[in-house]
């Protein structure tokens, strides 16, 4: 049952059923507002099971609302809240002795019927008989004027006594006081949120700009190499255009701090391309640098546009893949290896199947150092290598 529905529409005012209401939608809506909505609720269901009636409800809920107000555990904006909903209750609260008074008056005496004709003409008839003073008689002027004369006179009014100045409500003052306190922390609460989400944006923006620039260089790189590939140069073992494990470490320093700020996920994944050793002895070095080439412009592009692809070793690549888990993690690689599966790499006029991979998958601990973490995946790959296992491990 709505909170109007437990009032009687007869007695009171609408205005302050559609304030209630607005109030309400507000808690509803707002995150910390459920504690005070409840108490709404609960102080309006027990006025309804005791049938009090409105003005004794009203006091009701104005002090258990007074009564929120005065707990500072309750957040500020929410006690701000209950004071305004006290302010649209006060002028509907009942004036102290009125009830009384009601009880006590006297009813209104009944008016006197009009009097019969019969009635009327003896009354005139005795008036008439009375002897009326006579109009010539002259007044002597030593003579004092009569009693009627001088209650004539206009009566000289009293002094109005002084107004006493009012003394200040103890109570009023204590009220505002508590009210300005609550504004105050209410506003820094909010600045506190403004400052924190422009901080948030800030740390988006600069790190947008950074990967921006990351892919403008890999771009630039890229095309170097399709221009040196259709002028039919060699390609040198460096040309792969990704960042070395110099800049990793700097991308993983900067993605830690980023992750004790807000919290967000961290993986760091170590790919091992296989049979390259393999392959250098069947058909020499050119086939591992088209291995590695076909790797860097069909294979790692499948990652997402701001996840870092370093050159980690001879044979090696490291992704660094920042807010993701586990499950989008391992759905990034799987991907990766599905398209290796697919692809194939040139040498000489000829096509052969690209190699597989294998790597370790780990992710970020709180209060791990950047270098811990690239030190603790590079140990478990070697392990993975020293093994012969061509497989990927999660850590």
């Amino acid at each position: 049952m709505a909170v109007g529905e437990r009032l009687s529409v007869d007695s009171v005012d609408p205005g302050l059923m559609r304030a209630l209401a607005r109030h309400l939608e507000h808690l509803v809506s707002h995150p910390d507002g459920g504690e005070l909505h409840q108490l709404i609720e609960d102080a309006v269901l027990y006025c309804h099971e005791n049938n009090y009636v409105n003005g004794t409800c009203v006091t009701y809920l104005h002090n258990q609302l007074l009564a929120y107000t005065r707990d500072h555990g309750h957040p500020a904006p929410m006690r701000l809240r209950a004071r305004l909903i006290q302010q649209h209750l006060a002028l509907y609260l009942p004036k102290p002795g009125i009830g009384a008074a009601l009880k006590t008056a006297e009813p209104v005496p009944a008016r006197a019927a009009p009097a019969s004709k019969a009635s009327a003409a003896a009354a005139a008839a005795k008036n008439a008989s009375k002897p009326r003073p006579s109009q010539n008689t002259k007044t002597n002027p030593t003579e004092k004027p009569t009693a009627m004369e001088s209650s004539a006179t206009p009566e000289s009014k009293p002094a109005a006594a002084p107004e006493t100045p009012r003394r200040a409500d103890p109570d009023a003052t204590q009220n505002l006081n508590d009210l300005k306190q609550m504004l105050a922390k209410g506003m820094d609460e909010l600045l506190h949120e403004r400052e924190a989400l422009a901080r948030q944006l800030a740390d988006a923006t600069s790190y947008l700009k950074m990967i921006e620039a990351e892919r403008e260089q890999l771009r630039e790189e890229l095309n170097k190499a399709r221009k040196r590939a259709r002028a039919g140069d060699k390609p040198a073992k460096k040309a792969l255009g990704l960042p070395k494990r110099d800049v990793l470490l700097r991308q993983i320093e900067a993605e830690v701090e980023r992750v004790k700020r807000h919290g967000d996920p961290l993986a760091l994944a170590l790919i091992d391309v296989e049979n390259l050793e393999t392959l250098i002895e069947e058909h020499g070095p050119d086939a591992a640098n088209a291995v590695l080439n076909q790797y860097t412009s069909e294979v790692l592009g499948r990652f997402r546009s701001y996840d870092l692809v370093a050159r980690y070793d001879k044979n090696e690549f490291a992704v660094l893949l920042p807010n993701t888990g586990k499950d989008n993690a391992l759905r990034a690689l799987e991907k990766v290896r599905k398209r290796v599966k697919e692809s194939h790499f040139g040498l000489k006029g000829k096509n052969y199947p690209l190699p597989g991979f294998g790597g370790v998958l780990t992710f970020y601990s709180p209060g791990e150092e950047p270098h811990q973490m690239l030190h603790r995946a590079d140990e478990a790959l070697v392990n993975l290598k020293l093994r012969g296992q061509r497989e990927l491990v999660v850590l």
